[in-house]
């Protein structure tokens, strides 16, 4: 089912329908539950308030688009993004030389290119060729307009992530953290991850019933689920099942 399907269009009343369903989404959306660890919390802290339709979280956006854009273009690439979330970390965290921001900035890094591939694909792009540059649109970088949904995003991929690193070697910080799950991590750990608050992982009351969504998961029958697999397999779910959730990250298709 495809949810906001026209929502890449430059009428004004249009974009305000959705923008004010995004908000309601999102007051709906970024809570992650028992599930998420320590160093999920202490990340999401760190954008949720930028998502906030408040006077202070507006401000935040605002602020946080400036240290995103230093060149002032209004278009922000992958490096520029992934140098704000460094910043933006040691801005929040900076005891002891920003060492736990340097931790959660390596940590989560694996998901900003996700956050930004769905961000930067919101709005409308005409196809028009960016001057200075030889073949690169609008959809090659997140603008102002799409900011504050990649500040969303950041917080969703990263407690996809959390979910997949909690499985990934039979628990995070163990050895044996390869980036992939087999089948015998996924069955030791599932029931670890049911209340992230993601549909596709939730009410999973059996190894049978694990097995059945191991293979879902599993695109390629390869007998591993990489971190791609994972966060597309929640993806769909969501989607498929129309959820607050599902209709944010269906917003870049």
């Amino acid at each position: 089912k495809k949810i906001f399907r026209d929502h890449k269009t430059n009428h004004p009343a249009t974009q305000n329908i959705v923008m004010a369903a995004l908000q309601t989404t999102l007051e709906q959306t970024l809570h992650f539950g028992e599930s998420a660890s320590n160093e999920l919390n202490l990340f999401i802290q760190c954008f949720k308030p930028m998502t906030e339709k408040t006077a202070s979280g507006l401000k935040l956006l605002k602020n946080g688009f400036r240290l995103a854009d230093p060149n002032g273009n209004g278009m922000c690439s992958l490096a520029e993004l992934d140098c704000f979330v460094k910043t933006q970390l040691l801005s929040i965290y900076p005891e002891n030389q920003g060492k736990v921001a340097k931790e959660l900035y390596k940590y989560y890094r694996p998901c900003y290119i996700r956050a930004y591939n769905d961000a930067k694909d919101y709005k409308k792009d005409d196809g028009t060729v960016i001057a200075g540059t030889e073949d690169c649109t609008a959809d090659d970088f997140v603008s102002k307009g799409e900011f504050r949904l990649f500040c969303a995003y950041l917080c969703i991929y990263a407690a996809m992530f959390d979910g997949f690193s909690k499985i990934d070697g039979y628990g995070a910080g163990k050895e044996g953290d390869d980036r992939k799950i087999d089948l015998n991590e996924w069955i030791s750990g599932f029931l670890t991850v049911q209340s992230y608050g993601f549909i596709g992982l939730a009410n999973i009351d059996s190894v049978e019933t694990a097995t059945e969504v191991f293979n879902l998961m599993d695109k390629n029958g390869g007998g591993v689920v990489m971190l791609d697999e994972w966060c597309t397999y929640i993806k769909n779910t969501e989607i498929e099942a129309s959820t607050p959730l599902g209709m944010m990250l269906n917003l870049d298709e």
